[in-house]
């Protein structure tokens, strides 16, 4: 009797299985398949200095590059809305691409995955003499610096007695031509040969940084009480920067541009769990308790760098150093790196409906912040220098014995957060918010003595030869920041929003230039809508900041350099840093929505900034003032269901007092303009940005297009002008700065046809095809006086700069033509 409901269950089983794969689940899908190319054969990696082109700039964050591309979204769940499968792709195979992959059971389990890479390309076009890019070890190829030497005199160096950059000196300076008649001035041709050897050992190399960032997060909701949370991310960066080098002390002595390496992970991770249930008094209420950590370790904890101008070969003088120029240098320089560093966070996060229509939200964290790597030996080399002067022969003693304070920083920042809003609706159409904000960033690291220091490889700072410069102490910034505040906000109808503010900001500092400032604040804004066709918002902040006292010297100055000297290792408390400066701050803005007519649309906008700083001139040196305002408008207008258009205009003004003057010591120590070579420089930078688009309905629901036009220019001018008493107010001698010009411009036009369904469905598919067009220029040219003077060559002979080199890495000009097209199917 058994056999029979046996059969019978199994085919039961049979039948419903079948039609439960084909029916409980659903699919979609998204698949964008194509190509790109460039129409014009833009140059990648040419030098501004040639009048050449590059695609650093337009690859900097994307890589929209010639070739086949996919983008990819694909879903699926269960019809009764339990569980649910999607995935993503974007960009496959290019040094942008992403992925992402969710899976949840709707109201327990919520699982995402995640993987992408992000670029940050600086550059297509550097030169480097440097092999091993990308390790850390940069080594120059084998005997270049006796090469060079060799380029310049016709023999083999002897007593390494290099050629100086100018005819100045004591009787102790080998750069002295009348004390040392052996000694000559570097000429243009021997110049010529440096670079003929730097040109015949270098070669090219992209700069920039990779992101390779994986990532997980998991959510539990066990019931609609609980909501818990954990997350862990693996950020690993690896590629090059651009670093100065200085192989000697003085300013012209050897200095290079090289690639520093980059290889470093940054781990985050975190968990918390958030209950919302009712509080003892029977409302709503929401407790979160939070786990944060971060863990960075970089790769190396150092790097070498050789010098191209002197190698082991040419050091002379049994210190093995090379004492051209009257600047010492060493044959490597050893770099260090970012230390590994960890840090652990722990907050706490309630939120509560209280009596009388009001809510409290409330957060306490505390953070612990760890630095202790080892420290680095000071030099590769064993023996320095107890002067500024290489005298020649090298004959002056060195010091031994050179030792740290400690093995290690045992750096130590702790940090407590106190936040709290406490807000009321004191009627219908009252509304009141209370907060104050505590923040303690207490700075526990060990303040160290040096005693003496390394300067360069080549030189060390000793308190009998150097004592402005030695002994020197670290120092550790600490500082507590409060914030109180008071806002109400009146809605007395739909017309009107209006609302009032009061904020309090307050700096306690340690080791900073000023022991105490005090902000005060005033907010007024303005909501109003009288009809359904005019929309406008308007708004004013006026703030004061104030220190209490600002006492370089006292409280940072004399500390960090005991025996320290104005313009040497000291500055003049005259000068200012602007975020510690009184300041005046005056803030709006102003808008106003208007559809003339159904579907026409303008709204222009207006906003103003006016910090102004010291409130002291002309005794105060720094920032005096940065104002800045903006106006434009937008206007939208649809024409019709199967055309829209857009129009944007914005014109940007930044204008920046700086002040600054000569001849600061002890006596005196302000900016005084009748003493003093007193100076005023005001940047001004102007950018006026078009954006113009159109969206078309050629056939409507069958071939759609848009065309986009975006045009931005800025100029940055930087007039110096002389205001010292007697003259008044002059030109800097030689002339003025260039101005400097950025242009932008971006047209696109996207044309996407929708094949017919009963085509579709005659090849077997389902869903929705079509196909897409797409033509982009892309131009960004850039006239920059500051920058471009080192884009033409590795090495370029300048008086005072002979023994430098720059690697021609930055070129941010680049005009493109791309076009591609895709076939899109969503199903």
């Amino acid at each position: 009797m058994s056999a029979g409901p046996m059969v019978s269950s199994a085919h039961a089983q049979s039948a419903a299985v079948k039609p439960a794969a084909a029916d409980a689940w659903w699919w979609s899908g998204f698949l964008e398949a194509g190509g790109r190319t460039f129409l014009n054969n833009p140059n990648r990696n040419g030098t501004i200095g040639s009048g050449q082109q590059s695609l650093a700039k337009y690859y900097e964050y994307s890589t929209i590059a010639p070739g086949a591309f996919l983008d990819a979204y694909l879903a699926a769940g269960s019809k009764n809305g339990l569980y649910k499968v999607d995935f993503g792709a974007k960009n496959v195979g290019y040094s942008d691409q992403s992925y992402f992959a969710n899976l949840s059971k709707a109201g327990e389990h919520y699982l995402t995955f995640g993987w992408d890479e992000t670029p940050h390309l600086y550059s297509t076009s550097a030169q480097t003499i440097y092999n091993g890019v990308g390790s850390n070890a940069l080594t120059v190829p084998a005997g270049i610096g006796t090469s060079i030497f060799t380029a310049i005199n016709g023999v083999a160096p002897t007593n390494n007695q290099w050629p100086c950059l100018t005819n100045s000196g004591t009787a102790t300076n080998p750069c002295n031509t009348t004390n040392n008649p052996g000694r000559t001035l570097l000429s243009a041709g021997q110049a010529a040969a440096i670079q003929s050897v730097l040109n015949a050992n270098m070669h090219r190399t992209d700069i920039g940084i990779r992101r390779d960032t994986a990532s997980v997060e998991y959510r539990w909701t066990p019931t609609d009480a609980w909501d818990v949370k954990a997350d862990y991310t693996h950020m690993h960066r690896t590629g090059t920067q651009v670093e100065g080098i200085a192989f000697s002390p003085g300013t012209s002595g050897a200095k290079v541009e090289a690639p520093r390496p980059v290889d470093d992970t940054t781990q985050n991770f975190g968990l918390n769990g958030e209950y919302a249930g009712s509080s003892p008094w029977g409302q709503k209420a929401t407790f979160k308790l939070a786990y944060n950590g971060s863990i960075y370790k970089d790769g190396y904890d150092s790097y070498s760098v050789e010098n191209p101008f002197c190698d082991a070969a040419n050091a002379t003088g049994g210190y093995g150093v090379c004492a051209r120029t009257g600047s010492p240098s060493y044959p490597l320089a050893q770099m260090s790196m970012w230390p590994s560093n960890n840090a652990n966070a722990f907050t706490a996060t309630i939120g509560a409906d209280l009596p009388n229509k009001s809510r409290y939200m409330g957060t306490l964290s505390y953070t612990m912040m760890r630095q202790n790597q080892a420290f680095l030996p000071y030099s590769p080399n064993s023996t320095y220098f107890t002067s500024n002067t290489a005298p020649g022969p090298l004959t002056t003693a060195l010091t031994s014995g050179l030792s740290l304070p400690a093995s290690s920083l045992n750096g130590a920042i702790n940090t407590l957060l106190s936040n709290n809003v406490l807000t009321t609706q004191i009627t219908p159409e009252l509304k009141s918010k209370l907060s104050y904000r505590y923040y303690n960033y207490d700075n526990d690291t060990p303040e160290l003595t040096f005693p003496n220091w390394v300067v360069t490889d080549s030189q060390q700072a000793v308190p009998t030869t150097s004592a402005t410069y030695a002994p020197v102490r670290s120092i550790s910034m600490s500082y507590i920041r409060q914030n109180a505040g008071a806002e109400l906000n009146w809605h007395p109808n739909r017309q009107w929003n209006v609302g009032v503010a009061y904020g309090f900001e307050r700096y306690d500092r340690t080791r900073e230039d000023v022991n105490r400032t005090n902000e005060n604040s005033g907010k007024i804004y303005a909501d109003w809508k009288p009809t359904s066709w005019i929309t406008g918002r308007a708004s004013w902040l006026y703030a004061v900041r104030r220190y209490d006292n600002y006492d370089y010297l006292g409280y940072v100055g004399k500390y960090q350099w005991p025996n320290g000297t104005f313009g040497n290792t000291w500055y003049t408390t005259a000068y200012r840093q602007f975020f510690l400066d009184n300041r005046d701050r005056n803030k709006g803005q102003l808008s106003l929505g208007v559809d003339l007519i159904r579907g026409f649309t303008v709204t222009p906008i207006f906003g103003w900034r006016n910090d102004d700083f010291g409130l002291n001139p002309p005794a105060d040196a720094g920032l005096q003032h940065s104002h800045s305002w903006n106006t434009g408008v937008e206007v939208a207008h649809v024409v019709n269901p199967d055309t829209r258009l857009l129009f944007s205009y914005m014109y940007e003004h930044q204008s920046q007092l700086v002040a600054s003057c000569s001849t600061i010591s002890g006596s005196n120590p302000a900016c005084n303009v009748a003493t003093n070579s007193d100076y005023r420089d005001n940047v001004e930078d102007k950018i006026n940005t078009f954006i113009v688009a159109m969206d078309h309905a050629l056939i409507p629901n069958k071939l759609d297009m848009r065309l986009g036009y975006t045009l931005s220019h800025a100029v940055h001018d930087q007039p110096l002008i002389f205001t010292n008493t007697g003259a008044g107010p002059t030109a800097a001698t030689g002339g003025q700065y260039p101005r400097q010009t950025f242009l932008f411009q971006r047209f696109e036009a996207l044309a996407k046809y929708k094949f017919d369904q009963t085509q579709i469905r005659a090849l077997g598919w389902k869903g929705e095809v079509s196909a897409k067009l797409r033509y982009v220029w892309e131009r960004n040219s850039v006239n920059n006086f500051q920058t471009d003077v080192m884009q033409p060559y590795m090495y370029s002979y300048i008086p005072s700069t002979a023994y430098m080199t720059w690697m021609a890495f930055d070129n941010p000009n680049y005009n493109v033509h791309l076009l591609g097209g895709s076939i899109v199917w969503n199903w």
